[in-house]
């Protein structure tokens, strides 16, 4: 359910100092020149590699985190758990059928969006400050 509000893929702007870095992915092909803003998939955690003459090779990690958003899928599922209570077989036992009925919900609202994507989240942007490189 995230997913359909979040999306599946982040805009990540990679600014560097000096700009014009050179930006590549882990199988060495270039994507852009710095500052750039490039496109990720939400569950991926990216590693993209830096390089400008006269200056040392970077390595960035871009790490994903739990998206803000995703509490969103949970809450249908409480409260169709809620809704449930007079579904329970014997009318009376509200908790475990709530916990039950919720559960079984968050299989379909909830969990998918680990899997496609929603549940994570990148930062909007990512500075980095290129090392001279030094005497060889």
């Amino acid at each position: 359910m995230t997913t359909a509000v979040a999306g599946r893929h982040d805009e990540v702007i990679v600014a560097t100092t000096p700009s014009g870095v050179s930006i590549y992915d882990e199988n060495g092909k270039q994507l852009a020149l710095s500052p750039a803003k490039l496109t990720i998939a939400r569950k991926q955690q990216p590693t993209f590699y830096l390089r400008k003459h006269g200056f040392q090779d970077t390595v960035i990690v871009v790490k994903r985190r739990i998206n803000p958003k995703v509490s969103l899928s949970i809450v249908p599922a409480v409260v169709i758990g809620g809704m449930s209570y007079q579904g329970a077989p014997d009318g009376q036992n509200f908790l475990p059928w709530f916990l039950f009925a919720t559960a079984v919900n968050l299989v379909p609202l909830h969990l998918p969006d680990y899997f496609l994507g929603g549940a994570w989240d990148h930062d909007d942007m990512i500075a980095v400050s290129m090392k001279k490189a030094g005497p060889d």
